[in-house]
């Protein structure tokens, strides 16, 4: 049986590409305190008002 030592190689380097990806997705994607209530009265505004 031979191994193929690209696929040891890469696999845990593609395999941390995409969860540093999806990481900085997620980070990206995080709003803060401030900007969800600014949001909710907005919201507020448009229907209620």
């Amino acid at each position: 049986m031979v191994m193929n030592h690209e696929i040891i190689i890469f696999t845990p380097i593609f395999i941390l590409f995409i969860g540093f990806t999806v990481f900085l997705i997620l980070k990206k994607r995080k709003r803060s305190a401030k900007s969800i209530y600014k949001l909710i009265d907005d919201l507020e505004k448009k229907y209620i008002y």
